[in-house]
């Protein structure tokens, strides 16, 4: 005679799970559009990625979270805008890399845009000299 089965209680859903809701929740959209806000008024200008320079919007702007210690009750200063291709390259490199991941957030993520800000900037070659295919 088998055992009756034991109610399952629900698992907790994942860290990845919970913060996927909270990027899709009313808060989220609030906070881009108090973190828009507060960059005009403070810059002046409209903001853009900090990588390419691509204009960010509300619409398709992404905002990187530079630490998560905050996170749901972030510092506007937590976020930085960057473009969905620049974003996705900065977190494949965040992600993937032992060094970077070792690193706190807020240093990785300053150093892997600079990186990638270097790496779309042609290098000068030498006056007299063509570009090689390492400098255009």
């Amino acid at each position: 005679m088998r055992a009756a089965p034991t109610p399952r209680t629900p698992r907790p859903r994942s860290r990845r799970a919970s913060y996927d809701a909270y990027l899709a929740s009313r808060a989220w959209s609030d906070k881009r559009k108090q973190w828009y806000a507060a960059w005009l008024s403070s810059a002046g200008i409209e903001p853009s990625c900090l990588v390419c320079g691509r204009r960010w919007t509300l619409k398709s702007g992404h905002l990187h979270h530079t630490t998560y210690a905050r996170l749901g009750d972030e510092s506007l200063t937590d976020l930085v805008p960057l473009c969905r291709r620049d974003h996705r390259a900065l977190h494949a490199l965040i992600d993937c890399t032992p060094t970077w991941r070792r690193t706190d957030r807020r240093t990785a993520t300053a150093g892997i845009i600079a990186l990638l800000r270097a790496a779309r900037t042609p290098a000068t070659a030498p006056e007299g000299h063509p570009p090689t295919a390492l400098t255009s």
